[in-house]
Order: structure tokens, then sequence, then C-alpha cells
């Protein structure tokens, strides 16, 4: 059954991407040839189980919904929580229906990941647009849901982690390339309207924040597999990150990569630097390093540091952080309803009071307590929480070295842009993802000495999972046999 819903769904997810890009093939060719491309490799990846054929699907309907294409938006805008529904189902009715146990800090987790989806869907009683609240408050149940099953059905352990994380790390790079390759061929939607480059994403804010999740997570697929293939994804997004011009992404990556390069040591520490001060060194002396500073673009770059635009560092961020403040105020304890943000300013901009055209706080923390009230603390204290002690205690080797750079990317990413609960894009599902990744643990009891890491993603008729290999494909019966029976001399 599983199978067959993996199939549908690939089925159904082709033809309707392949009528879309029909749809607008002449106006937009490089969209068509990306979504042609998408397509392809979602076909050529013949050894990827059910779940991860729809994963592949519902990752490339969020990124549809997050681009600056009106038709590819209006196509995924239901299609994308129909996948991740179907995601739940198909890891739910999986082989392996075992629950596995978890520990306090999984517990705690999945307790307070449901608590925070069900208070935002309780709060369309009280919300200022009840409907979009529900709508939304019911997307983000979906992604407890999804973490849930992956950590109670699915991820048995790194290597099945970092098999359905390497289905999302390959749909987000190909959305880069697509991307930069829309920006060569010259559209003129490419940038926007300050002239940033967005690619086929709604804003350069957008894109850079999908750059800042690929580079991290390229890096933990490569260290727990040790193949520098993996570490080709991360180019185009190395690429694209500088081109978005985006401060908060780009200090977020850099200051994610030193904290995990902190937590390695002083060694790793020491070669960064040498590598450092080595490569300016050469780049000097050859003459490169003025010629690079001084250009248009650098200078550019540049100024967005340092120059303030309409005299504010922040773009107008803090004074959107003074108004839903002020907004926060005359509501405290449950909120305006949660997701009702836009609906929130654009009224208070009718009516004089919020005379800047965003509608989003630019602050997730901020914006949660506007839309959550006091009421939305604690469950967002004990994500938080959950996040952190990933960040400080977990294990910094193999998968967990780029996921835990993924986290602290994230955690400062939402300082200045609204993107922890905002569902209908990858952020958040990749985010918390993560986080939920770092809580699995490597069970090495289950390997044996001269058998490749298992990756479990079947079972036996008895409820007991199938050992498969790195490969993806299931290991002979004789020779699995053949090493459980090997002796171990006694010394």
């Amino acid at each position: 059954m599983v199978e067959r819903l993996g199939l549908v769904a690939l089925v159904v997810g082709a033809v309707c991407l392949t009528a879309v890009t029909t749809a607008f093939a002449l106006d937009e060719p490089m969209i068509a040839a990306g979504v042609a491309l998408l397509l392809a490799a979602l076909y050529l990846t013949r050894r990827l189980d059910a779940f991860r054929r729809i994963l592949a699907v519902a990752t490339i309907l969020l990124v549809c919904a997050s681009s600056n294409m009106p038709s590819l938006v209006t196509f995924s805008f239901y299609a994308r929580y129909v996948a991740v529904g179907c995601l739940i189902v198909c890891a739910l009715n999986g082989r392996a229906r075992r629950i596995r146990p978890a520990d306090n800090w999984t517990r705690l987790f999945i307790t307070a990941l449901w608590a925070t989806a069900g208070l935002a869907t309780l709060s369309s009683v009280w919300s200022i647009a009840p409907l979009h609240t529900l709508q939304q408050g019911v997307a983000l149940l979906l992604l407890a849901a999804l973490a849930h099953v992956l950590l109670r059905r699915r991820w048995v352990d790194t290597a099945a982690v970092a098999a359905d994380l390497h289905v999302v790390y390959a749909v987000l790079s190909l959305s880069l390339v697509v991307s930069l390759g829309y920006g060569i061929a010259g559209r003129a939607s490419a940038t926007s309207f300050n002239d940033r480059f967005q690619g086929l994403y709604a804003n350069p804010n957008m894109l850079s924040i999908i750059c800042a999740l690929t580079i991290p997570l390229g890096w933990a697929l490569y260290q727990q597999s040790r193949k520098r293939t993996q570490l080709l994804g991360v180019v185009p997004a190395l690429i694209a990150v500088p081109l978005t011009e985006s401060r908060t992404a780009l200090i977020a990556v850099v200051v994610g990569g030193l904290w995990v390069v902190l937590r390695h040591g002083a060694g790793p520490i020491a070669r960064l630097l040498v590598v450092a001060v080595g490569g300016l060194g050469l780049a000097y002396l050859f003459g490169m390093l003025p010629s690079v500073v001084g250009s248009t673009w650098a200078q550019t770059f540049a100024a967005r540091f340092t120059d303030p635009d309409n005299g504010d560092l922040s773009n107008g961020r803090t004074q959107t952080w003074q108004a839903a403040y002020e907004l926060w105020q005359s509501r405290p304890t449950l909120g305006f309803g949660y997701a009702s943000g836009i609906h929130l300013f654009e009224q208070t901009r009718q009516n004089g009071f919020f005379d800047v055209s965003v509608n989003l706080v630019h602050n997730s923390y901020l914006q949660w307590l506007l839309e959550l009230g006091v009421i939305g603390v604690a469950p967002l204290l004990l994500l938080l929480l959950a996040a952190t002690r990933a960040v400080l205690l977990a294990p910094i080797g193999a998968l967990n070295s780029g996921l835990v750079w993924l986290i602290v990317t994230g955690l400062l990413i939402q300082v200045t842009e609204s993107t922890m609960f905002g569902m209908g894009q990858p952020y958040p599902y990749v985010f918390w993802l993560a986080v939920a990744g770092v809580l699995v643990k490597t069970r090495s009891g289950r390997h044996v000495s001269g058998v490749p890491a298992a990756v479990y993603i079947s079972g036996r008729a008895d409820g007991g999972p199938y050992p498969h290999s790195s490969t993806g494909r299931r290991q002979p019966a004789g020779a699995h046999g053949a090493a459980r029976r090997e002796r171990v001399p006694v010394r």
C-alpha cells in the first residue's frame, strides 16, 4: 500500500507539474527547464522508497509556493499540505510499525511542538482572521505530526535521518541552480525592485534563507557519508547567497559555522585561521585583493552593512518592532491570533497607525508574542530549550556537525525574519526536522562489524525491520546471516 501511495503521488505530481510547465513554458523558458530538470531528477532516483518520493514532491511544492511565479504559487497552495499529509500516512503505514522508545528530551520536543501547534490552531477562536489562522494552524499541526512519526516510527538512526534529508537537500540545491540560470538568462523577475538577486523565489530574503539552509545541510550529509560529491549542492548556495545581499543570512551562516568549529576544539580553529590568513596573503601578493575590494559589486555589498537605508541600518525593522510591541500591549494575554500579522498590519495601516509597507514583524520571536500573547511563551520556550540544548550539548561528529550548524544559523535568522512558524515554505520544515534529527541517537548495537550502516525503510511480516545498506538496496540474507555468525576472537 505504501509503495502504491508513493507511486501515485509521484505520477500525480509529475502530471500536474508538467501541465503547469507547459502552460507558461513559452513565457518562462528557464522555469520550464527547471521544472523539467526536477522531474527528470525525481524519475532517475529509482532507489527512493515511497516516503522519499512523496518527500521530494512535497519539497518541490513548498519551493513552488515560495516562488515569484503566480501560476506555481496558485497550483501548490493546497497541494503542499496534501503532500505533507501523505508523508504522515506513509510513515504510519510503513511495515516497521513498532513505536520506538524515546528519551526525555525527545518526548519534551514532541510535546512542545504539539502544544505549540494546538495553541496556534485554538487561537482561531479569538483571531482577527479566524479562517486564515485555522488554515495555518492545521498546517502547523501537520508539521508536528510529521516530526512525531519520524522520531517514533521511521528515524531509527542517523543513517535513516541522512537518507531522508538528502532528498530535501537535492531539491533545494536544484532550485538554486535553476535560480542562477534564471538570472543568467536575464529574466527581469530574477531581481527585486532594488536590484537584489532573488532568482525564482518571491524575494531576496527568501532565497538567502534557502541558501542558509542548504549550506549546513550539505555539510551534514558530507560528514555523514564522507563523499565529496555531496558538497556539489553547496556550490550554488555559496554563489547565490552573496548575490542576495542579505546581511542576516551571511552573518548567520558564518556564525553557525564558527560555532561548530569552536565545538570541535582548538585544532580546527587554528587550521581555519591559517587558511584564512594564508588565502588573504596570497590574494594580496598577486594583486587580487585590491581589485576585488574595489569592484562595484563589493562596494555595493559593503554598503548594505554601512550605509543606512532611510536613516536606518535595519531597513525599517526597528520601526516595525516598535509598532509590534505597541500593538501587543493592547492584547498582551491572548494576542491577535496565529498568522494574523498580515491582516493586523493591513488594518492598522489603513487606520494610519502603521505606515510601513511590510506585513511581517521581521522577528519570529516578537511575531509569536504578538500573535499568541503571553500564553504562547511557554511552549515556544520549551522548543527553544530543545534547540539550544542541541547547539550546546549534542555530539558534534558526523551528521550532527551540519545539523548543529543549521540550528544555530536558523536561530539567528529568526531574529530579523518571521520564518520560524511561517508555514507554506521550506524553512520551518527543514529547521524543525533538523532539531528532531539531532535527537536521534546512532544505535551502534544494530550494526555488525563489516556490514554497512543500515537504513531501515521497510520491515518483515512479523514487524521487525529489514536491514538495508547505505545504497538503499536490501542485503542478501546469506551475507547478513554470515556476518551475524562471525565469531569475535577472545583476547
